[in-house]
């Protein structure tokens, strides 16, 4: 295996003083299904925004696919956040006046790939989700098990070597959330990189990885 993401030491403070990630060291290999787990205020979330270029460190160092992504340009880390990575959301982040395979094919969109080809490739991850007879829909005609499948299917669209999942059942019922779960194994299964954010016990046994924050520090594995 070789490593996805890479993160040595990093840090970030908000504020300028309360530390909400304490020098974090974190490898991911490629194909595995990695849960961040912890209490509110851990620095769970804090850690997943900076593996996703969503935010950066104060202080360490982040390899993404043997890429130092750490001091690279806002428009540099876009590029890096739209071909290498792929984020689901807990509140699903679909933009609502566009299709299911519009929303899916947005990161397409920005890639300056034609119409034809990324709405194509829009509706094969759609069918691949379960959702092929839901393409047309807009996300206020789905449910909210759909919307998060439309979610996932967008961020699988690029083909990227990494997804980032915070919280992805956290807004779902037990039945959606349990299907969203099944699929994410199936990803898992077929070597797709995962890591996801949770702060539920249950939802992080599907991950085959768990490594757990406390107060800004990683403090275990299981």
């Amino acid at each position: 295996m070789s490593a996805v993401l890479e993160a040595r030491g990093l840090q970030r403070r908000y504020g300028g003083a309360t530390l909400a990630l304490a020098g974090a060291d974190l490898v991911v290999e490629r194909g595995q299904f990695v849960a961040l787990v912890g209490t509110s205020g851990s620095g769970k979330s804090t850690l997943l925004q900076l593996l996703g270029c969503l935010d950066r460190p104060d202080a360490g160092t982040l390899h993404i696919d043997g890429e130092d992504v750490s001091r690279l340009s806002d428009d540099a880390l876009a590029r890096v956040r739209n071909r290498r990575i792929g984020f689901v959301f807990q509140s699903f982040h679909l933009l609502p006046r566009l299709r299911a395979d519009e929303n899916v094919a947005l990161p397409l969109r920005y890639a300056h790939v034609p119409e034809a080809t990324r709405l194509e490739r829009a509706r094969e991850l759609l069918e691949r989700v379960g959702l092929g007879h839901r393409t047309h829909h807009l996300p206020g005609e789905l449910s909210g098990g759909q919307c998060q499948r439309v979610a996932i299917a967008r961020a699988l669209v690029a083909d990227p070597p990494l997804l980032l999942a915070d919280e992805p059942t956290g807004n779902l019922d037990s039945t959606s959330g349990r299907e969203i779960l099944e699929l994410f194994t199936t990803l898992h299964a077929e070597g797709r990189t995962i890591v996801m954010v949770t702060h539920d016990p249950h939802v992080a046994s599907f991950a085959d990885r768990r490594v757990h924050l406390e107060d800004g520090h990683i403090v275990r594995e299981t």
